[in-house]
Protein backbone atom coordinates (compact mmCIF):
# COMPACT_ATOMS: atom_id res chain seq x y z
CA UNK A 1 0.00 0.00 0.00
CA UNK A 2 2.85 2.39 0.85
CA UNK A 3 4.63 1.42 -2.37
CA UNK A 4 1.53 2.22 -4.43
CA UNK A 5 1.09 5.56 -2.67
CA UNK A 6 4.72 6.39 -3.40
CA UNK A 7 4.28 5.52 -7.10
CA UNK A 8 1.10 7.62 -7.42
CA UNK A 9 2.25 10.66 -5.43
CA UNK A 10 5.91 10.70 -6.30
CA UNK A 11 7.20 10.78 -2.73
CA UNK A 12 7.37 8.48 0.32
CA UNK A 13 5.63 9.75 3.47
CA UNK A 14 7.59 10.02 6.72
CA UNK A 15 6.99 7.30 9.35
CA UNK A 16 5.58 9.87 11.83
CA UNK A 17 3.44 11.69 9.29
CA UNK A 18 -0.35 11.81 9.29
CA UNK A 19 -0.49 10.05 5.91
CA UNK A 20 1.65 7.12 7.16
CA UNK A 21 -0.56 6.69 10.25
CA UNK A 22 -3.67 6.67 8.05
CA UNK A 23 -2.15 4.08 5.71
CA UNK A 24 -1.21 1.83 8.61
CA UNK A 25 -4.69 2.01 10.15
CA UNK A 26 -6.29 1.34 6.78
CA UNK A 27 -3.96 -1.63 6.15
CA UNK A 28 -4.87 -3.09 9.54
CA UNK A 29 -8.60 -2.80 8.84
CA UNK A 30 -8.24 -4.38 5.39
CA UNK A 31 -6.21 -7.25 6.85
CA UNK A 32 -8.81 -7.84 9.57
CA UNK A 33 -11.62 -7.96 7.00
CA UNK A 34 -9.67 -10.42 4.84
CA UNK A 35 -9.08 -12.70 7.82
CA UNK A 36 -12.77 -12.55 8.72
CA UNK A 37 -13.74 -13.29 5.12
CA UNK A 38 -11.51 -16.36 5.16
CA UNK A 39 -13.11 -17.45 8.46
CA UNK A 40 -16.62 -17.06 6.99
CA UNK A 41 -15.54 -18.98 3.90
CA UNK A 42 -14.45 -21.92 6.09
CA UNK A 43 -17.80 -21.89 7.89
CA UNK A 44 -19.74 -22.07 4.62
CA UNK A 45 -18.95 -25.75 4.09
CA UNK A 46 -19.53 -28.69 6.47
CA UNK A 47 -16.09 -30.12 5.70
CA UNK A 48 -14.38 -27.10 7.30
CA UNK A 49 -17.04 -25.50 9.54
CA UNK A 50 -16.66 -25.57 13.32
CA UNK A 51 -18.74 -25.00 16.44
CA UNK A 52 -22.16 -23.42 16.07
CA UNK A 53 -21.70 -23.05 12.30
CA UNK A 54 -21.27 -26.82 12.03
CA UNK A 55 -24.44 -27.23 14.09
CA UNK A 56 -26.29 -25.19 11.44
CA UNK A 57 -25.03 -27.50 8.68
CA UNK A 58 -26.18 -30.47 10.77
CA UNK A 59 -29.67 -28.96 11.15
CA UNK A 60 -29.91 -28.65 7.37
CA UNK A 61 -29.42 -32.44 7.19
CA UNK A 62 -31.93 -33.13 9.96
CA UNK A 63 -29.14 -33.84 12.46
CA UNK A 64 -28.10 -32.34 15.77
CA UNK A 65 -25.06 -32.57 18.01
CA UNK A 66 -25.38 -35.34 20.58
CA UNK A 67 -25.12 -34.34 24.23
CA UNK A 68 -22.87 -36.17 26.65
CA UNK A 69 -24.25 -38.51 29.31
CA UNK A 70 -23.34 -39.25 32.91
CA UNK A 71 -21.79 -42.51 34.08
CA UNK A 72 -23.80 -44.63 36.49
CA UNK A 73 -22.95 -47.41 38.94
CA UNK A 74 -23.08 -48.22 42.63
CA UNK A 75 -20.85 -47.66 45.67
CA UNK A 76 -20.48 -49.67 48.87
CA UNK A 77 -20.67 -47.76 52.15
CA UNK A 78 -19.21 -49.39 55.27
CA UNK A 79 -20.20 -48.51 58.84
CA UNK A 80 -17.60 -47.40 61.36
CA UNK A 81 -18.82 -49.88 64.01
CA UNK A 82 -20.60 -53.19 63.92
CA UNK A 83 -23.03 -52.07 66.63
CA UNK A 84 -25.00 -49.02 65.56
CA UNK A 85 -28.48 -47.65 64.98
CA UNK A 86 -29.97 -47.07 61.54
CA UNK A 87 -27.76 -44.74 59.47
CA UNK A 88 -29.34 -42.56 56.80
CA UNK A 89 -27.22 -41.98 53.71
CA UNK A 90 -29.14 -39.15 52.04
CA UNK A 91 -29.54 -38.66 48.31
CA UNK A 92 -26.91 -36.26 47.04
CA UNK A 93 -24.11 -37.65 49.20
CA UNK A 94 -20.89 -37.02 47.28
CA UNK A 95 -17.98 -39.42 46.94
CA UNK A 96 -14.96 -39.24 44.66
CA UNK A 97 -12.05 -41.19 43.24
CA UNK A 98 -8.79 -41.30 45.15
CA UNK A 99 -6.52 -40.28 42.28
CA UNK A 100 -8.08 -37.59 40.06
CA UNK A 101 -10.96 -36.65 42.42
CA UNK A 102 -13.83 -37.34 40.04
CA UNK A 103 -17.08 -36.77 41.95
CA UNK A 104 -20.19 -38.97 42.09
CA UNK A 105 -23.54 -38.36 43.79
CA UNK A 106 -25.89 -40.92 45.36
CA UNK A 107 -29.27 -41.22 43.63
CA UNK A 108 -31.63 -41.90 46.53
CA UNK A 109 -31.97 -41.94 50.31
CA UNK A 110 -30.63 -45.23 51.66
CA UNK A 111 -30.67 -46.61 55.17
CA UNK A 112 -27.87 -48.80 56.48
CA UNK A 113 -29.83 -50.91 58.91
CA UNK A 114 -29.08 -51.47 62.55
CA UNK A 115 -26.16 -53.87 63.09
CA UNK A 116 -25.60 -54.07 59.33
CA UNK A 117 -22.05 -53.42 58.24
CA UNK A 118 -22.40 -52.46 54.57
CA UNK A 119 -24.93 -51.23 52.01
CA UNK A 120 -24.85 -50.61 48.25
CA UNK A 121 -26.15 -47.28 46.93
CA UNK A 122 -26.75 -46.30 43.30
CA UNK A 123 -24.78 -43.25 42.23
CA UNK A 124 -24.33 -41.01 39.18
CA UNK A 125 -21.36 -38.98 38.03
CA UNK A 126 -21.51 -35.30 38.99
CA UNK A 127 -20.73 -34.28 35.40
CA UNK A 128 -21.02 -35.72 31.94
CA UNK A 129 -18.03 -37.28 30.23
CA UNK A 130 -16.29 -40.56 29.44
CA UNK A 131 -13.62 -39.77 32.06
CA UNK A 132 -16.17 -40.80 34.70
CA UNK A 133 -16.27 -44.38 33.37
CA UNK A 134 -13.99 -45.78 36.06
CA UNK A 135 -12.96 -49.30 36.96
CA UNK A 136 -13.56 -50.95 40.33
CA UNK A 137 -11.81 -49.70 43.48
CA UNK A 138 -11.23 -46.22 42.05
CA UNK A 139 -13.71 -44.51 44.38
CA UNK A 140 -12.57 -44.24 47.99
CA UNK A 141 -13.22 -40.76 49.41
CA UNK A 142 -16.41 -39.54 51.12
CA UNK A 143 -16.80 -35.87 50.22
CA UNK A 144 -20.04 -35.36 52.13
CA UNK A 145 -19.51 -36.75 55.66
CA UNK A 146 -22.14 -39.15 56.96
CA UNK A 147 -22.09 -39.81 60.71
CA UNK A 148 -21.41 -43.48 61.34
CA UNK A 149 -19.95 -44.24 57.90
CA UNK A 150 -16.25 -45.04 57.82
CA UNK A 151 -15.46 -45.76 54.17
CA UNK A 152 -16.75 -46.09 50.62
CA UNK A 153 -15.60 -47.96 47.53
CA UNK A 154 -16.92 -49.21 44.22
CA UNK A 155 -16.75 -52.97 43.75
CA UNK A 156 -17.78 -52.61 40.11
CA UNK A 157 -17.10 -50.07 37.39
CA UNK A 158 -19.12 -47.02 36.42
CA UNK A 159 -20.30 -46.99 32.80
CA UNK A 160 -22.41 -45.00 30.37
CA UNK A 161 -20.57 -41.69 30.54
CA UNK A 162 -20.04 -40.03 27.16
CA UNK A 163 -18.60 -36.70 26.03
CA UNK A 164 -20.45 -34.06 24.07
CA UNK A 165 -20.15 -34.94 20.40
CA UNK A 166 -17.02 -33.39 18.95
CA UNK A 167 -16.90 -31.38 15.73
CA UNK A 168 -15.16 -34.26 13.95
CA UNK A 169 -17.74 -36.86 15.02
CA UNK A 170 -20.61 -34.59 13.99
CA UNK A 171 -18.85 -33.81 10.71
CA UNK A 172 -18.58 -37.55 9.99
CA UNK A 173 -22.34 -37.95 10.44
CA UNK A 174 -23.04 -34.98 8.20
CA UNK A 175 -20.75 -36.32 5.48
CA UNK A 176 -22.34 -39.76 5.78
CA UNK A 177 -25.78 -38.19 5.32
CA UNK A 178 -24.58 -36.88 1.95
CA UNK A 179 -23.04 -40.21 0.92
CA UNK A 180 -26.09 -42.26 1.96
CA UNK A 181 -29.09 -40.16 1.05
CA UNK A 182 -31.89 -40.78 3.53
CA UNK A 183 -35.11 -41.21 1.58
CA UNK A 184 -37.22 -42.71 4.37
CA UNK A 185 -37.04 -46.18 2.89
CA UNK A 186 -33.41 -47.25 3.19
CA UNK A 187 -31.43 -48.64 6.10
CA UNK A 188 -29.20 -45.55 6.27
CA UNK A 189 -32.23 -43.47 7.21
CA UNK A 190 -33.07 -45.57 10.27
CA UNK A 191 -29.43 -45.92 11.28
CA UNK A 192 -29.03 -42.13 11.26
CA UNK A 193 -32.09 -41.77 13.50
CA UNK A 194 -30.62 -44.19 16.04
CA UNK A 195 -27.24 -42.46 15.98
CA UNK A 196 -28.88 -39.12 16.75
CA UNK A 197 -29.90 -40.33 20.23
CA UNK A 198 -27.68 -39.27 23.10
CA UNK A 199 -25.62 -42.16 24.44
CA UNK A 200 -25.73 -44.27 21.27
CA UNK A 201 -22.17 -44.99 20.19
CA UNK A 202 -22.82 -47.30 17.22
CA UNK A 203 -25.80 -48.47 15.20
CA UNK A 204 -26.71 -50.62 12.23
CA UNK A 205 -29.92 -51.25 10.33
CA UNK A 206 -30.91 -54.53 8.68
CA UNK A 207 -33.74 -54.44 6.15
CA UNK A 208 -36.29 -57.22 5.52
CA UNK A 209 -34.97 -59.20 8.50
CA UNK A 210 -38.52 -60.16 9.50
CA UNK A 211 -39.98 -60.00 6.02
CA UNK A 212 -40.82 -57.34 3.45
CA UNK A 213 -41.42 -53.92 5.00
CA UNK A 214 -39.45 -54.58 8.19
CA UNK A 215 -36.27 -52.99 9.50
CA UNK A 216 -34.33 -54.04 12.58
CA UNK A 217 -32.08 -51.41 14.15
CA UNK A 218 -29.23 -52.57 16.41
CA UNK A 219 -27.51 -50.19 18.81
CA UNK A 220 -24.83 -50.24 21.50
CA UNK A 221 -22.72 -48.06 23.74
CA UNK A 222 -18.93 -48.14 23.53
CA UNK A 223 -18.16 -51.78 24.28
CA UNK A 224 -21.41 -52.46 26.13
CA UNK A 225 -25.16 -52.70 25.70
CA UNK A 226 -27.59 -49.87 26.35
CA UNK A 227 -30.17 -49.70 29.10
CA UNK A 228 -33.75 -50.79 28.45
CA UNK A 229 -34.88 -47.18 28.96
CA UNK A 230 -32.56 -46.05 26.18
CA UNK A 231 -33.88 -48.78 23.85
CA UNK A 232 -37.42 -47.58 24.52
CA UNK A 233 -36.35 -44.00 23.77
CA UNK A 234 -34.88 -45.10 20.43
CA UNK A 235 -37.98 -47.15 19.63
CA UNK A 236 -40.23 -44.16 20.33
CA UNK A 237 -38.19 -41.97 18.01
CA UNK A 238 -38.23 -44.62 15.26
CA UNK A 239 -42.00 -44.97 15.59
CA UNK A 240 -42.35 -41.22 15.17
CA UNK A 241 -40.14 -40.97 12.07
CA UNK A 242 -40.72 -44.31 10.36
CA UNK A 243 -42.16 -44.57 6.86
CA UNK A 244 -45.79 -45.59 6.47
CA UNK A 245 -46.26 -49.37 6.44
CA UNK A 246 -42.70 -50.01 7.65
CA UNK A 247 -42.29 -52.02 10.86
CA UNK A 248 -39.16 -50.83 12.67
CA UNK A 249 -37.79 -52.41 15.84
CA UNK A 250 -34.85 -51.33 18.02
CA UNK A 251 -32.66 -53.92 19.69
CA UNK A 252 -29.52 -54.04 21.75
CA UNK A 253 -26.77 -55.53 19.65
CA UNK A 254 -25.25 -58.69 21.08
CA UNK A 255 -21.74 -58.45 22.44
CA UNK A 256 -18.99 -60.58 20.95
CA UNK A 257 -16.23 -61.03 23.51
CA UNK A 258 -12.71 -60.91 22.07
CA UNK A 259 -9.96 -62.68 23.99
CA UNK A 260 -6.32 -62.24 22.99
CA UNK A 261 -3.06 -63.75 24.20
CA UNK A 262 -0.06 -61.56 23.42
CA UNK A 263 3.62 -62.40 23.78
CA UNK A 264 5.47 -59.15 24.38
CA UNK A 265 9.10 -58.07 24.32
CA UNK A 266 9.96 -54.66 25.74
CA UNK A 267 12.90 -52.41 24.99
CA UNK A 268 15.89 -52.22 27.29
CA UNK A 269 15.33 -49.93 30.24
CA UNK A 270 11.55 -50.33 30.28
CA UNK A 271 9.54 -52.04 33.04
CA UNK A 272 7.67 -54.98 31.53
CA UNK A 273 4.64 -54.70 33.85
CA UNK A 274 4.13 -51.02 33.06
CA UNK A 275 4.37 -51.57 29.29
CA UNK A 276 2.11 -54.64 29.52
CA UNK A 277 -0.60 -52.62 31.29
CA UNK A 278 -0.39 -49.97 28.57
CA UNK A 279 -0.74 -52.66 25.91
CA UNK A 280 -3.79 -54.21 27.60
CA UNK A 281 -5.47 -50.84 28.03
CA UNK A 282 -4.77 -49.75 24.43
CA UNK A 283 -5.93 -53.05 22.92
CA UNK A 284 -9.10 -53.07 25.03
CA UNK A 285 -9.82 -49.47 24.01
CA UNK A 286 -9.33 -50.33 20.32
CA UNK A 287 -11.64 -53.36 20.49
CA UNK A 288 -14.39 -51.52 22.38
CA UNK A 289 -14.22 -48.67 19.87
CA UNK A 290 -14.98 -50.94 16.88
CA UNK A 291 -18.73 -50.72 17.36
CA UNK A 292 -21.34 -52.78 15.51
CA UNK A 293 -20.45 -54.78 12.40
CA UNK A 294 -16.83 -53.64 12.16
CA UNK A 295 -14.47 -56.58 11.74
CA UNK A 296 -11.48 -57.15 13.99
CA UNK A 297 -8.19 -57.53 12.13
CA UNK A 298 -5.15 -58.62 14.12
CA UNK A 299 -2.97 -56.52 11.84
CA UNK A 300 -4.80 -53.42 13.10
CA UNK A 301 -4.44 -54.55 16.71
CA UNK A 302 -0.74 -55.07 16.03
CA UNK A 303 -0.48 -51.53 14.70
CA UNK A 304 -1.88 -50.27 18.02
CA UNK A 305 0.62 -52.36 20.01
CA UNK A 306 3.59 -51.40 17.85
CA UNK A 307 3.17 -47.67 18.56
CA UNK A 308 3.09 -48.06 22.36
CA UNK A 309 6.21 -46.63 23.96
CA UNK A 310 8.54 -49.39 25.15
CA UNK A 311 7.36 -52.18 22.84
CA UNK A 312 10.20 -53.92 21.02
CA UNK A 313 8.32 -56.87 19.54
CA UNK A 314 5.11 -58.84 19.93
CA UNK A 315 3.21 -61.81 18.58
CA UNK A 316 -0.24 -63.32 19.00
CA UNK A 317 -0.27 -66.84 20.38
CA UNK A 318 -1.90 -69.19 17.88
CA UNK A 319 -5.24 -70.54 19.01
CA UNK A 320 -5.86 -67.58 21.33
CA UNK A 321 -6.77 -64.95 18.80
CA UNK A 322 -7.56 -64.50 15.13
CA UNK A 323 -9.28 -62.14 12.71
CA UNK A 324 -12.97 -61.94 13.55
CA UNK A 325 -15.82 -61.01 11.24
CA UNK A 326 -18.49 -59.17 13.20
CA UNK A 327 -22.03 -59.23 11.78
CA UNK A 328 -24.27 -56.12 11.79
CA UNK A 329 -26.18 -57.48 14.79
CA UNK A 330 -23.18 -57.72 17.13
CA UNK A 331 -20.45 -55.52 18.56
CA UNK A 332 -16.94 -56.32 19.73
CA UNK A 333 -16.15 -56.18 23.43
CA UNK A 334 -12.72 -56.63 24.95
CA UNK A 335 -12.65 -59.85 26.92
CA UNK A 336 -9.52 -61.26 28.55
CA UNK A 337 -6.40 -59.58 27.20
CA UNK A 338 -3.42 -61.62 28.43
CA UNK A 339 0.09 -60.22 28.03
CA UNK A 340 3.11 -62.37 28.87
CA UNK A 341 6.85 -61.87 28.56
CA UNK A 342 8.37 -63.13 25.35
Amino acid sequence: MIHTYEEESGFRPENESDIMLRLRVLAGEIYEERVYAQYILRQMFPTTATGTYLDVHAEQRGLSRKHGTKAKGSVLFTAANEQHEDILIPAGTEVCTTDDLLRYVTDEDTVLGENTQTVYVNATAANIGSAYNVRFNRIGIIVTPVIGIASVKNNAGFFGGTDNESDEKLRQRIEESYRNISNGANAAYYRSIALSVDGVYSASAVGCSRGVGTVDVYVCDRGRTLSSDKIREIQKLLDTKREVNVDVKAYNATELSINLYIRLKVKDGYDFNIVAERVKAAVAEYINALGIGNNLWLSSVGEVIYHIDGVADYRFLEGYGSDREIPPTRFAKAGTITVRDE
